[in-house]
């Protein structure tokens, strides 16, 4: 059995171990590197940390930079939350921007009990945002899955969409990518499963997850995305990314969904039934696509990003990152700022 490669791809840059607390575990240590990563968070919550809510849920959302600046409305990828950007996002302020990064549904510190929600679901929600926040129109952006959500923003309230930050997602189908592709090499872009971990506290899964890691092993930047992964499931007990197979599938559904979509959850059918081309159809915004290309490409998407970029040659910047992983964030955090603050110029200068 197999795990889909999109959970893979967003952990890609943070690896987890491949077996979890199969040998007696020095809780001391653990226990402070838990201790450091919560106050850590703590810490980031008291500066940066804010609910609102919206659509019937309560959703979490980190904010930075001044409130006249420039919103940026930013949306994860699969299996990660909104701190993905807490290491760019000073920067991103410091140029102009007013970085909204939420949790959406399902993710991180926004917890939800119902499952039966898409891609436009989570949309629906970041309008509701800007609207809590008095804030008319926004540049919408994402990473992976995060870029179809910023798509699907776009697609439903055009008029809220200043311009696009497209970070490997959003600007290319999944179907056309599994269409070109032999049953077995679709099949075998599939990687193998990670391991159920629970436990009846946040600390009892952290301690699997981390637990056999040798000390010089333990960075803090991976110990806190670990953390931020860990949540309470539906039976009482925490979990390492609780409810992920509800939202993306089992691995046997991703499978059969390689040739059968609808058979998907909503989550990720709402993203395979997504064809960029006809969504940006009428594109009448800036949009900066950051497409990581490496010598094993997960998602060999260059050819579609080339096509969107010549539907629109006055609109798109299309910007290759040679020898980058999928986490761009984490692979190219400078490529990424100067792209960002780029857009940002356009937008800019397209409002004067």
């Amino acid at each position: 059995m197999r795990r889909p490669a999109t959970l893979v791809m967003a952990l890609a840059l943070t690896p987890i171990p491949s077996t979890f607390a199969a040998q007696a575990v020095d809780t001391a240590r653990v226990r402070a590197a838990y201790d450091s990563v919560t106050t850590l968070r703590n810490q980031y919550e008291r500066s940066h940390g804010r609910f609102v809510t919206v659509n019937g849920i309560r959703m979490h959302y980190l904010e930075w930079g001044d409130k006249n600046g420039m919103p940026l409305v930013w949306a994860h990828g699969s299996a990660s939350t909104g701190y993905e950007v807490r290491h760019v996002a000073p920067r991103l302020a410091q140029a102009g921007y007013r970085v909204l990064a939420v949790d959406y549904r399902g993710h991180g510190l926004t917890r939800v009990t119902d499952f039966d929600f898409g891609i436009y679901h989570i949309a629906d929600d970041l309008i509701g945002l800007l609207d809590s926040l008095r804030i008319p129109a926004a540049v919408f952006g994402g990473a992976s899955k995060g870029g179809f959500v910023a798509a699907a923003g776009y697609d439903q309230y055009p008029n809220r969409v200043l311009g696009l930050l497209m970070a490997d997602g959003g600007t290319w189908s999944n179907q056309w990518v599994f269409d070109r592709q032999t049953p077995e090499e679709a099949r075998q872009r599939l990687m193998d499963p990670l391991p159920l971990i629970t436990g009846a506290s946040e600390f009892d899964v952290f301690v699997r997850v981390v637990g056999n890691i040798p000390p010089g092993d333990l960075k803090v930047d991976w110990l806190f995305d670990m953390l931020m992964r860990i949540g309470p499931s539906e039976n009482g007990e925490w979990a390492f990314l609780p409810n992920f197979d509800r939202m993306m599938g089992s691995s046997e559904a991703t499978a059969a969904g390689l040739t059968r979509p609808t058979t998907l959850p909503p989550l990720q059918w709402s993203q395979h039934a997504m064809i960029p081309r006809m969504v940006f159809r009428r594109l009448h915004v800036p949009m900066m696509i950051l497409d990581p290309q490496e010598e094993r490409d997960h998602l060999p998407v260059t050819d579609q990003n080339e096509r969107l970029a010549k539907d629109h040659p006055d609109l798109v910047i299309h910007r290759v990152y040679p020898q980058s992983g999928h986490n761009i964030l984490q692979s190219r955090p400078d490529w990424f700022v100067r792209d960002a603050v780029e857009l940002l110029d356009q937008v800019r200068r397209r409002r004067r």
